[in-house]
């Protein structure tokens, strides 16, 4: 007698034509965008579509497991250049409804060293096949300018001392989310706080200017041991044009992703990610540009870890590649 299949898969079948058309389509929108690189006043993250909570405070409680995840990112690797790291920890409450999340950054741009302690609260309610999460973050920034670190063309003496500034911001987001997809809206600096600049520095702006970021994703298996996951992310800023990432992700034999990230206007982004248990994984993306602006400013390394401590009896079931 022939032994009965109890798999329970929560991934649809690949339909190939109405999805390919839809995929073609909205890889067309997005290249079409006449966008370019803005000058950003957050970190930027190559990974974050395997912790969306540096860019969505609704995001928290998503793994429905008390997550953990480190980042480092080195930016271009001249004296001077972007560097960032950071810690995230976010998990749901004991009835889950409510999730909570915590952020640990510095980064570290020129004379600038940027701190920042966030902390994110999220309500979740079940919707359809999903969970529809509303996300509220406050946090506190410090920024500190040593400009006799560095050399100067036109140093005096203004520079020589360093200056401290700390600032306040509040983010909100919403997030949803089933095992085979997730969408995501979120805005940082909502209260827009006060950046005021030291004297003789045209770093900063007077303020923090809004960031606006939009996500979606979904999977599907194409077999039962590769599941392709295209996603992608809109961001803009005030005073701005639009940017867009387009990712095309694969998960093979449920342990070991691969993916490629187009970002407009700049170039390629490589990413990988291992599972070493279903705990704990790594992760590492390569950023390069393709135009003659980004070749000049070098690549990027990004380095992930992250760690997920399990809850029992979770009521909702989350796949892990989300």
């Amino acid at each position: 007698m022939k032994k009965k299949n109890n798999k329970v898969n929560y991934l649809p079948q690949w339909n190939y034509r109405k999805e390919i058309v839809l995929l073609s389509f909205s890889l067309l929108f997005f290249f079409s965008l006449k966008i370019n690189i803005f000058a950003q006043q957050d970190p930027q993250y190559s990974q974050y579509m395997f912790n969306q909570l540096a860019i969505n405070p609704a995001y928290a409680g998503a793994k429905e497991a008390i997550s953990t995840t480190m980042f480092y990112r080195d930016q271009w690797g001249f004296d001077g250049a972007p560097k960032t790291g950071s810690l995230t920890v976010h998990s749901p409450m004991r009835k889950r409804k409510v999730a909570l999340g915590f952020a640990f950054t510095n980064d570290r741009i020129g004379p600038k060293n940027t701190n920042g302690i966030l902390g994110s609260y999220a309500y979740r309610i079940k919707l359809g096949k999903g969970k529809l999460s509303m996300g509220l973050r406050l946090g506190i920034y410090q920024y500190k300018y040593s400009y006799g670190e560095h050399d100067f063309e036109e140093a005096n003496d203004q520079f020589n001392a360093p200056s401290t500034v700390i600032t306040y911001t509040a983010d909100a987001g919403v997030y949803y989310y089933t095992n085979t997809t997730y969408a995501g809206l979120s805005m940082t600096h909502l209260d827009r706080g006060h950046l005021q600049k030291p004297i003789g520095s045209t770093i900063d702006s007077s303020r923090l200017e809004y960031h606006v970021f939009l996500t979606g994703g979904k999977a599907w298996e194409l077999s039962e041991k590769l599941i392709f996951n295209p996603s992608f992310m809109l961001k803009a800023v005030k005073n701005s044009p639009p940017t867009a990432d387009i990712n095309l992700s694969f998960l093979l034999q449920q342990r070991l992703w691969l993916g490629i990230s187009a970002r407009i206007k700049y170039g390629i982004v490589a990413y990988t990610q291992f599972y070493i248990n279903n705990k704990f994984k790594i992760g590492y993306a390569y950023d390069f540009g393709i135009n003659k602006p980004a070749r000049q400013l070098g690549s990027t390394h990004e380095i992930m870890l992250s760690y997920d401590f399990s809850m029992s009896k979770p009521p909702f079931v989350s796949p892990r590649y989300f």
